[in-house]
């Protein structure tokens, strides 16, 4: 928004400038006449602040979002694995995420810090070259982008977002590792129950961009730096899973303007 007034006096070889932006408090300066190059350097840079919108119309608003649920995954080679041992498959686990973000683009946008932790049901690793008892974990970082449809809605807020970042997952607590870039897609519908709170329900899609291979350089009972499966060779996979949550976005309160 331009200034809506600028008024310029002279007084006893000074001047004196007012300029009101619409939306702002009125801006002051007293000069003296000293260099009129520095007086037109002031104005112009007066001027390009005068374009700028109001800083409470483009600084948007801090988030948190917490949610916990239920998590699907998809490792083909240990499942077959697992099968060659005559084990089940891999089962649904549970999963916690937490995300902090900040709107953008009158709350159209929005960048978000992820972070989860996923929880899958144990189970013995066992074949002719290696035995350990697993409790695998998956964990994920990444930074996601998300399109807000309603985002004049006071009370529903629908949204979809994609992300890249950072996956590991660890047969057991520090060993058999498989860490590999990720990619992220989410859909989240949220609901306001106050004005600064929405429970929401979200799907995520967690995809690893890379197939690599169980690290175990520390994993006791594993003569190798790799883990093994039953026909000797190094167990590969790359790590999928379709989670579904229920959470919460606490809004947190915009700085005073």
């Amino acid at each position: 928004t331009l200034a809506s007034t600028m008024k310029v006096h002279s007084v006893s070889g000074a001047f004196i400038i007012t300029l009101d932006f619409a939306g702002r408090s009125p801006i002051i300066l007293h000069m003296k006449a000293v260099n009129v190059s520095r007086l037109r350097a002031a104005l112009a840079i007066l001027f390009l602040l005068g374009l700028c919108p109001p800083l409470h119309a483009v600084s948007g608003r801090f988030f948190v979002h917490l949610d916990g649920g239920a998590s699907f995954p998809a490792l083909s080679s240990l499942n077959d694995e697992l099968a060659a041992q005559g084990q089940d498959e891999l089962g649904a686990g549970y999963g916690l995420g937490i995300s902090l973000g900040h709107t953008l683009m009158e709350e159209r946008w929005s960048l978000e810090l992820h972070f989860a932790v996923t929880f899958y049901p144990s189970f013995d690793y066992e074949n002719e070259y290696e035995y350990f008892p697993s409790e695998m974990k998956h964990y994920s970082f990444a930074l996601v982008a998300r399109h807000n449809f309603l985002s004049e809605s006071e009370r529903y807020h629908p949204s979809l977002g994609a992300g890249i970042g950072y996956g590991q997952t660890n047969l057991v607590a520090g060993g058999g590792k498989l860490a590999a870039a990720e990619g992220i897609l989410t859909g989240r519908f949220g609901v306001s129950v106050r004005s600064n709170l929405e429970i929401a329900l979200e799907c995520t899609y967690y995809a690893g961009l890379q197939t690599k291979e169980f690290r175990a350089p520390f994993l006791e009972n594993v003569n190798t730096d790799v883990v093994l499966d039953s026909a000797g060779k190094a167990l590969e996979d790359r790590f999928r899973s379709l989670d579904a949550r229920l959470g919460l976005t606490v809004w947190l309160k915009p700085p005073t303007q």
